[in-house]
Protein backbone atom coordinates (compact mmCIF):
# COMPACT_ATOMS: atom_id res chain seq x y z
CA UNK A 1 0.00 0.00 0.00
CA UNK A 2 1.05 3.56 -0.71
CA UNK A 3 0.45 6.60 1.42
CA UNK A 4 -1.43 9.57 0.02
CA UNK A 5 -1.01 12.83 1.93
CA UNK A 6 -4.21 14.66 2.77
CA UNK A 7 -2.45 18.00 3.33
CA UNK A 8 0.52 19.74 1.68
CA UNK A 9 3.80 18.25 2.95
CA UNK A 10 4.94 21.66 4.23
CA UNK A 11 2.00 21.67 6.67
CA UNK A 12 2.88 18.31 8.21
CA UNK A 13 5.50 18.59 10.94
CA UNK A 14 6.73 15.00 10.58
CA UNK A 15 10.53 14.86 10.65
CA UNK A 16 13.26 13.56 12.95
CA UNK A 17 15.11 15.51 15.59
CA UNK A 18 18.67 14.82 16.66
CA UNK A 19 19.97 15.17 20.20
CA UNK A 20 23.33 16.81 19.55
CA UNK A 21 24.68 15.66 22.92
CA UNK A 22 24.02 12.02 22.00
CA UNK A 23 25.01 12.12 18.32
CA UNK A 24 28.45 10.63 17.61
CA UNK A 25 28.61 11.83 13.98
CA UNK A 26 28.74 8.31 12.54
CA UNK A 27 26.49 9.28 9.58
CA UNK A 28 24.51 6.01 9.76
CA UNK A 29 21.32 8.05 9.43
CA UNK A 30 22.52 9.79 6.26
CA UNK A 31 23.63 6.51 4.70
CA UNK A 32 20.38 4.70 5.52
CA UNK A 33 17.71 7.36 5.14
CA UNK A 34 16.34 9.22 2.14
CA UNK A 35 19.05 11.44 0.63
CA UNK A 36 19.02 15.02 1.72
CA UNK A 37 17.30 14.63 5.10
CA UNK A 38 20.51 14.40 7.15
CA UNK A 39 23.86 16.13 6.71
CA UNK A 40 26.93 16.76 8.86
CA UNK A 41 26.66 19.94 10.89
CA UNK A 42 29.38 22.53 11.33
CA UNK A 43 32.58 21.52 13.14
CA UNK A 44 32.69 22.22 16.85
CA UNK A 45 34.33 25.59 17.51
CA UNK A 46 37.46 25.61 19.64
CA UNK A 47 37.65 21.80 19.67
CA UNK A 48 41.00 20.59 20.97
CA UNK A 49 40.57 17.23 19.23
CA UNK A 50 39.09 17.18 15.72
CA UNK A 51 35.93 15.07 15.82
CA UNK A 52 33.39 14.05 13.25
CA UNK A 53 30.72 16.76 13.01
CA UNK A 54 27.39 16.02 14.64
CA UNK A 55 24.60 15.23 12.21
CA UNK A 56 21.71 17.60 11.64
CA UNK A 57 18.34 17.47 9.92
CA UNK A 58 19.29 19.42 6.81
CA UNK A 59 16.02 19.14 4.88
CA UNK A 60 13.12 17.99 7.07
CA UNK A 61 10.54 18.18 4.27
CA UNK A 62 12.36 15.35 2.44
CA UNK A 63 11.37 13.02 5.28
CA UNK A 64 8.54 10.68 4.32
CA UNK A 65 5.51 11.16 6.56
CA UNK A 66 5.26 8.28 9.07
CA UNK A 67 8.62 6.81 8.03
CA UNK A 68 10.58 5.61 11.06
CA UNK A 69 13.52 3.84 9.37
CA UNK A 70 16.25 6.21 10.60
CA UNK A 71 15.49 5.92 14.31
CA UNK A 72 16.60 2.29 14.86
CA UNK A 73 19.80 2.63 12.82
CA UNK A 74 21.22 5.34 15.08
CA UNK A 75 23.73 3.53 17.34
CA UNK A 76 23.69 6.31 19.93
CA UNK A 77 19.90 6.70 20.08
CA UNK A 78 20.13 10.38 19.14
CA UNK A 79 17.20 10.36 16.69
CA UNK A 80 13.61 10.77 17.81
CA UNK A 81 10.42 11.11 15.81
CA UNK A 82 6.99 12.48 16.70
CA UNK A 83 4.20 10.19 17.90
CA UNK A 84 2.88 8.50 14.72
CA UNK A 85 -0.70 8.42 16.03
CA UNK A 86 -0.82 12.22 15.89
CA UNK A 87 -0.08 12.15 12.15
CA UNK A 88 -2.35 9.34 10.90
CA UNK A 89 -4.99 11.98 10.12
CA UNK A 90 -2.72 13.36 7.38
CA UNK A 91 -2.43 10.05 5.51
CA UNK A 92 -4.75 7.89 3.44
CA UNK A 93 -3.61 4.41 2.42
CA UNK A 94 -4.28 3.49 -1.20
CA UNK A 95 -3.48 0.44 -3.30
Amino acid sequence: MRKKLLAPREEIAWYPTIDADSCNGCEACAEFCRPGVFAPGPPEPDAVVVKRPKMQVANPMNCLVLCTRCEPVCPSGAITLPDPQEFERFVEYVE
